[in-house]
Protein backbone atom coordinates (compact mmCIF):
# COMPACT_ATOMS: atom_id res chain seq x y z
CA UNK A 1 0.00 0.00 0.00
CA UNK A 2 1.17 3.74 -0.76
CA UNK A 3 1.99 6.30 1.95
CA UNK A 4 -1.42 7.51 2.86
CA UNK A 5 -0.27 11.26 3.16
CA UNK A 6 0.91 10.76 -0.18
CA UNK A 7 -2.30 9.73 -1.61
CA UNK A 8 -4.60 12.57 0.42
CA UNK A 9 -2.73 15.21 -1.39
CA UNK A 10 -2.45 13.64 -4.76
CA UNK A 11 -6.63 13.44 -4.20
CA UNK A 12 -6.42 17.04 -2.85
CA UNK A 13 -4.55 18.02 -5.40
CA UNK A 14 -6.05 16.82 -8.75
CA UNK A 15 -9.72 17.65 -7.24
CA UNK A 16 -8.30 21.40 -6.96
CA UNK A 17 -6.62 21.30 -10.60
CA UNK A 18 -10.03 20.21 -11.88
CA UNK A 19 -12.23 22.73 -10.22
CA UNK A 20 -9.67 25.33 -11.07
CA UNK A 21 -10.39 24.52 -14.60
CA UNK A 22 -14.37 24.45 -14.39
CA UNK A 23 -14.42 27.44 -12.29
CA UNK A 24 -12.18 29.77 -13.77
CA UNK A 25 -12.08 28.10 -17.55
CA UNK A 26 -15.25 26.48 -18.32
CA UNK A 27 -18.06 28.07 -16.65
CA UNK A 28 -16.70 31.50 -17.96
CA UNK A 29 -15.85 30.42 -21.69
CA UNK A 30 -17.74 27.41 -22.25
CA UNK A 31 -17.30 25.89 -25.52
CA UNK A 32 -16.77 22.88 -27.14
CA UNK A 33 -12.94 22.62 -26.69
CA UNK A 34 -13.74 23.46 -22.88
CA UNK A 35 -16.16 20.50 -22.35
CA UNK A 36 -13.47 17.84 -23.81
CA UNK A 37 -10.59 19.44 -21.62
CA UNK A 38 -13.36 19.58 -18.31
CA UNK A 39 -14.11 15.92 -19.41
CA UNK A 40 -10.18 15.01 -19.31
CA UNK A 41 -9.90 17.02 -15.98
CA UNK A 42 -12.56 15.41 -14.67
CA UNK A 43 -11.96 11.61 -16.00
CA UNK A 44 -8.00 12.20 -14.34
CA UNK A 45 -9.79 13.07 -11.00
CA UNK A 46 -12.15 10.17 -10.94
CA UNK A 47 -9.21 7.85 -11.56
CA UNK A 48 -7.34 9.16 -8.84
CA UNK A 49 -10.19 8.50 -6.45
CA UNK A 50 -10.47 5.11 -7.86
CA UNK A 51 -7.04 4.27 -7.20
CA UNK A 52 -7.10 5.41 -3.76
CA UNK A 53 -10.11 3.46 -3.38
CA UNK A 54 -8.46 0.49 -5.03
CA UNK A 55 -4.72 1.20 -2.71
CA UNK A 56 -7.49 1.30 0.59
CA UNK A 57 -8.94 -2.27 -0.60
CA UNK A 58 -5.45 -3.33 -1.57
CA UNK A 59 -6.80 -4.48 -5.35
CA UNK A 60 -5.00 -4.85 -7.80
CA UNK A 61 -7.58 -4.58 -10.47
CA UNK A 62 -8.77 -1.34 -9.17
CA UNK A 63 -5.45 0.13 -9.36
CA UNK A 64 -5.17 -1.10 -12.86
CA UNK A 65 -8.00 0.07 -14.18
CA UNK A 66 -7.87 3.92 -12.19
CA UNK A 67 -4.02 3.96 -13.84
CA UNK A 68 -5.21 3.46 -17.03
CA UNK A 69 -8.14 5.58 -17.27
CA UNK A 70 -5.65 8.37 -15.77
CA UNK A 71 -3.10 7.86 -18.48
CA UNK A 72 -5.79 8.00 -21.08
CA UNK A 73 -6.83 11.30 -20.49
CA UNK A 74 -3.48 12.57 -22.11
CA UNK A 75 -5.91 11.59 -25.63
CA UNK A 76 -8.78 13.82 -24.56
CA UNK A 77 -6.36 17.05 -24.47
CA UNK A 78 -4.47 16.27 -27.89
CA UNK A 79 -8.35 15.78 -29.08
CA UNK A 80 -9.11 19.27 -28.00
CA UNK A 81 -6.16 20.56 -29.38
CA UNK A 82 -6.84 19.31 -32.78
CA UNK A 83 -11.00 20.68 -32.42
CA UNK A 84 -9.31 23.99 -31.25
CA UNK A 85 -8.08 24.91 -34.60
CA UNK A 86 -10.71 22.83 -36.52
CA UNK A 87 -8.85 19.93 -37.64
CA UNK A 88 -10.88 16.59 -39.14
CA UNK A 89 -12.68 14.38 -36.66
CA UNK A 90 -10.81 11.27 -37.53
CA UNK A 91 -9.12 11.76 -33.87
CA UNK A 92 -12.36 10.36 -32.01
CA UNK A 93 -11.69 7.45 -33.36
CA UNK A 94 -7.98 7.01 -32.00
CA UNK A 95 -9.06 8.62 -28.87
CA UNK A 96 -12.19 6.20 -27.99
CA UNK A 97 -10.03 3.48 -28.54
CA UNK A 98 -7.04 4.35 -26.20
CA UNK A 99 -9.73 5.41 -23.34
CA UNK A 100 -11.08 1.79 -23.94
CA UNK A 101 -8.25 -0.11 -24.51
CA UNK A 102 -5.68 1.20 -21.52
CA UNK A 103 -7.93 0.56 -19.12
CA UNK A 104 -8.91 -2.54 -19.98
CA UNK A 105 -5.55 -4.24 -21.13
CA UNK A 106 -4.05 -3.02 -17.45
CA UNK A 107 -7.12 -4.55 -15.46
CA UNK A 108 -6.37 -7.96 -17.50
CA UNK A 109 -3.00 -8.51 -17.07
CA UNK A 110 -2.99 -7.05 -13.27
CA UNK A 111 -2.82 -10.29 -11.24
CA UNK A 112 -0.50 -12.00 -13.50
CA UNK A 113 3.39 -11.64 -14.68
CA UNK A 114 3.10 -9.55 -17.67
CA UNK A 115 1.84 -6.42 -16.01
CA UNK A 116 4.76 -4.80 -16.43
CA UNK A 117 4.93 -5.04 -20.45
CA UNK A 118 1.04 -4.02 -20.05
CA UNK A 119 2.16 -1.04 -18.62
CA UNK A 120 5.08 0.27 -20.42
CA UNK A 121 2.94 -0.63 -23.68
CA UNK A 122 0.08 1.63 -22.45
CA UNK A 123 2.90 3.98 -21.84
CA UNK A 124 4.07 4.05 -25.24
CA UNK A 125 0.58 4.67 -26.61
CA UNK A 126 0.29 7.59 -24.53
CA UNK A 127 3.56 8.76 -25.58
CA UNK A 128 2.69 9.01 -29.53
CA UNK A 129 -0.43 11.02 -27.93
CA UNK A 130 1.82 13.36 -26.29
CA UNK A 131 3.74 13.73 -28.29
CA UNK A 132 0.91 14.69 -31.06
CA UNK A 133 0.01 17.23 -28.67
CA UNK A 134 3.16 18.85 -28.63
CA UNK A 135 2.73 19.07 -32.62
CA UNK A 136 -0.45 20.51 -31.95
CA UNK A 137 0.75 22.95 -29.63
CA UNK A 138 3.34 24.09 -31.82
CA UNK A 139 1.34 24.83 -34.64
CA UNK A 140 -0.40 27.68 -32.63
CA UNK A 141 2.86 29.49 -33.36
CA UNK A 142 4.69 32.54 -31.36
CA UNK A 143 1.22 34.33 -30.29
CA UNK A 144 0.98 31.76 -27.89
CA UNK A 145 4.27 30.80 -26.84
CA UNK A 146 4.17 31.93 -23.18
CA UNK A 147 0.59 29.64 -23.33
CA UNK A 148 1.74 26.71 -24.50
CA UNK A 149 5.31 26.41 -22.60
CA UNK A 150 4.12 24.56 -19.58
CA UNK A 151 2.24 21.18 -21.03
CA UNK A 152 4.83 21.33 -24.33
CA UNK A 153 7.43 20.83 -21.99
CA UNK A 154 5.49 18.83 -19.73
CA UNK A 155 4.47 16.22 -22.90
CA UNK A 156 7.55 16.13 -24.53
CA UNK A 157 9.09 14.89 -21.33
CA UNK A 158 6.11 12.33 -21.47
CA UNK A 159 6.97 11.50 -25.18
CA UNK A 160 11.09 10.86 -24.34
CA UNK A 161 9.62 8.98 -21.17
CA UNK A 162 7.76 5.99 -23.19
CA UNK A 163 10.74 6.27 -25.69
CA UNK A 164 12.89 5.03 -22.36
CA UNK A 165 9.95 2.84 -21.76
CA UNK A 166 10.84 0.93 -25.10
CA UNK A 167 13.92 1.00 -24.53
CA UNK A 168 13.76 -0.94 -21.28
CA UNK A 169 11.93 -3.38 -22.40
CA UNK A 170 13.41 -4.38 -25.75
CA UNK A 171 16.55 -4.85 -22.99
CA UNK A 172 14.56 -6.69 -20.99
CA UNK A 173 13.47 -9.24 -23.31
CA UNK A 174 16.64 -9.71 -25.04
CA UNK A 175 19.03 -9.98 -21.87
CA UNK A 176 16.08 -12.55 -20.83
CA UNK A 177 15.55 -10.63 -17.51
CA UNK A 178 12.01 -11.73 -15.18
CA UNK A 179 9.24 -9.47 -15.42
CA UNK A 180 8.78 -7.59 -12.02
CA UNK A 181 5.79 -9.02 -10.53
CA UNK A 182 4.56 -5.40 -8.96
CA UNK A 183 5.19 -1.35 -9.97
CA UNK A 184 5.19 -0.82 -5.86
CA UNK A 185 8.72 1.13 -6.23
CA UNK A 186 7.99 3.21 -8.91
CA UNK A 187 4.02 3.91 -7.85
CA UNK A 188 4.85 7.15 -6.00
CA UNK A 189 7.15 8.25 -8.51
CA UNK A 190 4.44 8.45 -11.32
CA UNK A 191 1.90 9.45 -9.01
CA UNK A 192 4.43 12.56 -8.71
CA UNK A 193 4.76 12.56 -12.36
CA UNK A 194 0.52 12.81 -13.32
CA UNK A 195 0.30 15.43 -11.04
CA UNK A 196 3.26 17.69 -12.45
CA UNK A 197 1.04 16.54 -15.86
CA UNK A 198 -2.05 18.04 -15.08
CA UNK A 199 -0.61 21.10 -13.27
CA UNK A 200 1.19 21.79 -16.34
CA UNK A 201 -1.74 21.00 -18.57
CA UNK A 202 -3.98 23.67 -16.14
CA UNK A 203 -1.92 25.98 -16.62
CA UNK A 204 -1.75 25.82 -20.77
CA UNK A 205 -5.29 24.93 -21.54
CA UNK A 206 -6.61 27.43 -18.95
CA UNK A 207 -4.86 30.59 -19.99
CA UNK A 208 -5.66 28.92 -24.13
CA UNK A 209 -9.52 28.81 -23.00
CA UNK A 210 -9.64 32.11 -21.35
CA UNK A 211 -7.60 33.74 -24.36
CA UNK A 212 -9.06 35.79 -27.12
CA UNK A 213 -9.27 34.16 -30.35
CA UNK A 214 -6.01 34.48 -32.18
CA UNK A 215 -7.74 35.77 -35.66
CA UNK A 216 -11.43 36.06 -36.84
CA UNK A 217 -13.90 37.49 -35.55
CA UNK A 218 -17.11 37.92 -32.39
CA UNK A 219 -19.78 36.92 -34.92
CA UNK A 220 -21.42 39.41 -32.56
CA UNK A 221 -19.56 42.40 -33.82
CA UNK A 222 -19.17 41.27 -37.15
CA UNK A 223 -23.04 40.94 -37.88
CA UNK A 224 -23.88 44.80 -35.78
CA UNK A 225 -20.80 46.07 -37.95
CA UNK A 226 -22.67 45.17 -40.49
CA UNK A 227 -26.07 45.80 -39.69
CA UNK A 228 -25.29 49.43 -39.11
CA UNK A 229 -22.91 50.00 -41.96
CA UNK A 230 -24.85 48.14 -44.89
CA UNK A 231 -27.99 50.12 -43.85
CA UNK A 232 -25.84 53.60 -44.26
CA UNK A 233 -24.58 52.56 -47.18
CA UNK A 234 -27.89 51.81 -48.31
CA UNK A 235 -29.32 55.42 -47.44
CA UNK A 236 -26.02 56.44 -49.41
CA UNK A 237 -26.59 54.65 -52.53
CA UNK A 238 -30.57 56.00 -52.30
CA UNK A 239 -29.37 59.41 -52.41
CA UNK A 240 -26.40 59.48 -54.45
CA UNK A 241 -23.95 59.78 -51.69
CA UNK A 242 -20.63 59.45 -52.42
CA UNK A 243 -18.74 60.65 -49.51
CA UNK A 244 -17.90 57.29 -47.65
CA UNK A 245 -14.81 55.20 -47.79
CA UNK A 246 -14.39 51.77 -46.27
CA UNK A 247 -10.78 51.74 -44.71
CA UNK A 248 -8.64 48.34 -43.15
CA UNK A 249 -6.23 49.47 -40.74
CA UNK A 250 -3.77 46.75 -39.99
CA UNK A 251 -0.53 46.92 -38.24
CA UNK A 252 2.77 46.09 -39.41
CA UNK A 253 5.02 43.53 -38.96
CA UNK A 254 2.64 41.65 -36.06
CA UNK A 255 4.81 38.48 -36.08
CA UNK A 256 8.18 40.01 -35.59
CA UNK A 257 6.69 42.11 -32.53
CA UNK A 258 5.23 38.89 -31.44
CA UNK A 259 8.79 37.33 -31.44
CA UNK A 260 10.46 40.29 -29.79
CA UNK A 261 8.14 40.83 -26.81
CA UNK A 262 6.21 38.43 -24.79
CA UNK A 263 2.33 37.63 -24.93
CA UNK A 264 1.65 40.51 -22.28
CA UNK A 265 3.56 42.62 -24.08
CA UNK A 266 2.23 42.76 -27.32
CA UNK A 267 -1.43 42.45 -25.91
CA UNK A 268 -0.29 46.08 -24.65
CA UNK A 269 1.26 47.27 -27.84
CA UNK A 270 -2.23 45.96 -29.40
CA UNK A 271 -4.66 47.81 -26.99
CA UNK A 272 -2.32 50.79 -27.48
CA UNK A 273 -2.90 50.27 -31.46
CA UNK A 274 -7.00 49.89 -30.43
CA UNK A 275 -6.61 53.21 -28.61
CA UNK A 276 -5.14 55.33 -30.99
CA UNK A 277 -7.81 54.16 -33.74
CA UNK A 278 -10.25 54.56 -32.03
CA UNK A 279 -9.42 58.20 -30.84
CA UNK A 280 -7.79 59.49 -33.77
CA UNK A 281 -10.94 58.79 -35.95
CA UNK A 282 -13.90 60.86 -36.07
CA UNK A 283 -16.70 60.11 -33.83
CA UNK A 284 -19.07 59.40 -36.66
CA UNK A 285 -16.94 56.51 -38.41
CA UNK A 286 -18.27 52.95 -37.58
CA UNK A 287 -15.57 50.98 -36.48
CA UNK A 288 -15.07 47.05 -36.33
CA UNK A 289 -12.41 45.66 -34.55
CA UNK A 290 -11.82 42.41 -36.72
CA UNK A 291 -9.08 41.18 -34.17
CA UNK A 292 -6.06 42.36 -32.20
CA UNK A 293 -4.34 44.09 -34.96
CA UNK A 294 -6.70 45.02 -38.05
CA UNK A 295 -9.61 47.44 -37.96
CA UNK A 296 -12.58 47.67 -40.56
CA UNK A 297 -13.45 51.24 -40.46
CA UNK A 298 -16.77 52.80 -42.72
CA UNK A 299 -15.90 56.85 -42.86
CA UNK A 300 -18.31 59.26 -44.02
CA UNK A 301 -15.69 61.81 -45.39
CA UNK A 302 -14.85 63.48 -49.10
CA UNK A 303 -11.16 62.51 -50.29
CA UNK A 304 -9.35 65.27 -48.69
CA UNK A 305 -10.58 64.89 -45.55
CA UNK A 306 -10.01 61.18 -45.81
CA UNK A 307 -6.12 61.85 -46.51
CA UNK A 308 -6.25 64.08 -43.56
CA UNK A 309 -7.59 61.43 -41.05
CA UNK A 310 -5.08 58.73 -42.56
CA UNK A 311 -2.01 60.92 -42.11
CA UNK A 312 -3.20 61.65 -38.36
CA UNK A 313 -4.05 57.78 -37.81
CA UNK A 314 -0.21 57.16 -39.11
CA UNK A 315 1.67 59.60 -37.60
CA UNK A 316 0.19 58.89 -33.88
CA UNK A 317 0.51 55.08 -34.63
CA UNK A 318 4.14 56.24 -35.51
CA UNK A 319 4.82 58.17 -32.05
CA UNK A 320 7.35 57.14 -29.65
CA UNK A 321 5.55 55.83 -26.33
CA UNK A 322 7.82 55.42 -23.42
CA UNK A 323 5.44 53.12 -22.54
CA UNK A 324 5.34 50.86 -24.71
CA UNK A 325 7.10 47.17 -23.84
CA UNK A 326 9.36 47.46 -26.91
CA UNK A 327 11.51 50.51 -28.31
CA UNK A 328 10.95 49.79 -31.96
CA UNK A 329 8.65 52.18 -33.97
CA UNK A 330 5.32 51.15 -34.50
CA UNK A 331 3.59 51.97 -38.02
CA UNK A 332 0.20 50.48 -39.82
CA UNK A 333 -0.98 49.62 -43.68
CA UNK A 334 -3.90 51.04 -44.69
CA UNK A 335 -6.35 49.73 -47.86
CA UNK A 336 -8.70 52.79 -48.76
CA UNK A 337 -12.00 51.72 -50.58
CA UNK A 338 -13.99 54.37 -51.63
CA UNK A 339 -17.87 53.86 -52.92
CA UNK A 340 -17.50 55.75 -56.13
CA UNK A 341 -14.85 53.54 -57.15
CA UNK A 342 -16.30 50.65 -55.73
CA UNK A 343 -19.73 50.52 -54.87
CA UNK A 344 -21.90 50.38 -51.97
CA UNK A 345 -21.99 47.06 -51.39
CA UNK A 346 -20.56 46.30 -47.58
CA UNK A 347 -18.81 42.85 -48.68
CA UNK A 348 -16.90 43.86 -51.75
CA UNK A 349 -15.51 46.96 -50.13
CA UNK A 350 -14.06 44.93 -47.36
CA UNK A 351 -12.44 42.39 -49.86
CA UNK A 352 -10.90 45.61 -51.62
CA UNK A 353 -9.99 47.44 -49.03
CA UNK A 354 -8.40 44.54 -47.38
CA UNK A 355 -6.79 43.62 -50.47
CA UNK A 356 -5.40 47.10 -50.92
CA UNK A 357 -4.12 46.86 -46.91
CA UNK A 358 -2.22 43.84 -47.82
CA UNK A 359 -0.37 45.63 -50.67
CA UNK A 360 0.43 48.49 -49.02
CA UNK A 361 2.23 46.20 -46.18
CA UNK A 362 3.71 44.70 -49.15
CA UNK A 363 5.37 47.85 -49.96
CA UNK A 364 6.87 48.63 -46.54
CA UNK A 365 3.85 49.24 -44.42
CA UNK A 366 3.49 52.87 -43.12
CA UNK A 367 1.41 54.15 -45.74
CA UNK A 368 -1.83 53.81 -47.22
CA UNK A 369 -2.80 52.64 -50.69
CA UNK A 370 -6.13 53.55 -52.32
CA UNK A 371 -8.47 51.17 -54.62
CA UNK A 372 -8.86 52.79 -58.29
CA UNK A 373 -12.07 52.97 -60.24
CA UNK A 374 -10.58 50.44 -62.72
CA UNK A 375 -8.75 48.60 -60.10
CA UNK A 376 -12.36 47.67 -58.67
CA UNK A 377 -13.58 46.92 -62.09
CA UNK A 378 -10.80 44.47 -63.08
Amino acid sequence: MMNTSLVIAFVAMTTVVTAIYLGLGFLPRPSRVAGIWSVGFIGGMVSVYLWAGGDSLDSDVLRAVSSGTMISMVALFWVGLRVRRGASAWHWIAAVAFLVVAPLTLAVFAETEHYVTAVRAVFVLAGIFTTLTVLELVRLGMPQRDEILPFALVSAAFGILSVVNVLQEAVRLIEGQPQTPALSDTRELNMIGSLLYMTCALVSLLLLTRARAPRGVSPAGRGSFAEVAGDRLRRAEATDDRWWSLLVIRLDDPSALREASSTHGFDLIAAKFAQIVRSTLPAEADIWARDQIEFVVLLPRPEGAVRQELVRVLREIAAADPESPLTVRLSASVGWAAVDAVGYDLDVLIATASDAADRAGARGGDRWERVAAVEAAR
